[in-house]
């Protein structure tokens, strides 16, 4: 099953350490590394991994660093639709994670000059995470007949085309319209409707969808590595809402285990053989 996974593709900058900065000052750490972050590109990346065939329609640019990325992203089995060819630097988040695995995220994001355009077609479905608008609208509008899976993780511009349009939506417990509305009360197409709670249960319908109880030591992304996989269970191995619901969360709880959004992918590998 074809996926195409649209939004936001970062550089994330990681340091771990529960040693804060105050105004003016320094905080040193041994422990740090750069990884592909942003909620569709984590997802796409997961999509593949579990076997699906990927497509990751963002914006990228062309400078050093973005080419670097794009060749991370294909070594992960991701296709790659690069809508600008900019020579700036990627869009960049630095992040901090704690000894208890919780996170502080610093989004630098810029709109990207869109100067390339594709051919969108014979995508089974397509995921969008609601970010780089000034490509996502425009696909948003002229994919015909796929079904769409939003990523919804807090209110943006636009969200009303996003939800006219979507046929699951994946919210969480912070997604609230200007009435103060969570998914389940707001206006929309989608029939299939999730609202995720961190380490609670899942919410869909009148139903839990319970989460493993596990130790988390890094919680970077597990959102992202939950769509991909509810992408895979759902449209690539056919499960039911509730069970792809489950399968997904299933898949983050490993994720959190390890530090790093990947790590779970090679335990998954080590698993199998």
């Amino acid at each position: 099953m074809r996926g195409l996974f649209v939004g936001l593709c970062t550089k994330d900058v990681i340091f771990y350490t529960d040693d804060l900065p105050a105004q003016n000052h320094k905080a040193k750490t041994e422990s740090f590394s750069t990884y592909i972050g942003g909620p569709a590109a984590n997802a796409a990346i997961t999509y593949a991994a579990l076997g699906g065939d990927a497509t990751l329609a963002t914006c990228l640019g062309d400078s050093a660093e973005s080419r670097a990325m794009l060749e991370e992203l294909e070594g992960y089995g991701v296709r790659v639709l690069n809508y600008s060819m900019s020579e700036r630097v990627p869009n960049t988040a630095c992040i901090t994670v704690s000894s208890d695995g919780s996170r502080t995220i610093l989004s630098g994001q810029k709109l990207f000059e869109v100067n390339k355009t594709y051919e969108l077609a014979d995508f089974d479905f397509a995921l969008f995470d609601c970010n780089q608008q000034e490509i996502s609208l425009d696909i948003l509008r002229n994919l015909k007949g796929t079904p769409v899976v939003l990523d919804a993780g807090n209110w943006k511009p636009n969200m009303e085309e996003f939800l006219d349009r979507a046929d699951i939506v994946i919210a969480s417990e912070d997604f609230r319209d200007s009435l103060g509305n969570d998914i389940f009360s707001m206006q929309g197409k989608a029939t299939e409707r999730a609202m995720t709670c961190g380490e609670k249960p899942i919410r869909y319908g009148d139903r839990e969808i319970p989460v493993a109880d596990v130790k988390a030591v890094d919680t970077l992304g597990a959102g992202d590595i939950f769509h991909g996989a509810f992408c895979y269970a759902h449209f690539a191995e056919g499960l039911k809402m509730d069970q792809a619901l489950y399968f997904a969360a299933l898949v983050a709880g490993e994720s959190v285990k390890y530090p790093g959004p990947r790590a779970w992918m090679k335990q998954m590998v080590t698993k199998s053989e």
